[in-house]
C-alpha cells in the first residue's frame, strides 16, 4: 500500500506539478486546494503526511500543522522564508528552491519517522 499524502496547495501550475512529483515516487497524493477541504480529509481518513504549500496563508499553515500533530501526522511546510529550525515534532520546514530530489528525500524521511505502519 502507497503511504498517502495530503497536499495542500492553491497554486494552479506548482501545485499539479509537484503531486504528480509525489505520485512518481509513489505516494498516494491527495490534492485539495484549501485548509477547509485537507481537514475534512483529515477527518475522514488517515495520511501519512501533509505537505503544506506557501500559497497557503500563514494562519492556516499554523492550524494545519496544530491539527496534523494533534492527529499525529507529520507537516511538510514549504516554505523559503519558514521556521528553518523548527523545534516542533511533527513539522519539517522546507525551501522548495532546494529542488525536487531534496524535497523527495525529506519526505521519504518525515513519512518513515513518524509512520512506519504507512511503509507497509
Amino acid at each position: 500500500m502507497r503511504p498517502a499524502v495530503l497536499s495542500i496547495s492553491e497554486e494552479r501550475v506548482i501545485g499539479p506539478i509537484r503531486n504528480t512529483v509525489l505520485a512518481h515516487a509513489g505516494y498516494g497524493v491527495i490534492p485539495v486546494p484549501t485548509a477547509k477541504s485537507a481537514l475534512k480529509i483529515l477527518r475522514r481518513r488517515h495520511v501519512c503526511a501533509m505537505v503544506i504549500a506557501s500559497s497557503v496563508p500563514r494562519k492556516e499553515r499554523q492550524m494545519l500543522c496544530l491539527e496534523g500533530k494533534r492527529r499525529g501526522v507529520a507537516s511538510v511546510v514549504l516554505d523559503s522564508y519558514g521556521q528553518l529550525n523548527s523545534t516542533q515534532e511533527h513539522e519539517v520546514y522546507f525551501n522548495p528552491l532546494d529542488g525536487p530530489d531534496a524535497f523527495l528525500k525529506v519526505l521519504a524521511a518525515t513519512v518513515r519517522r513518524e509512520h512506519q505502519m504507512c511503509l507497509g
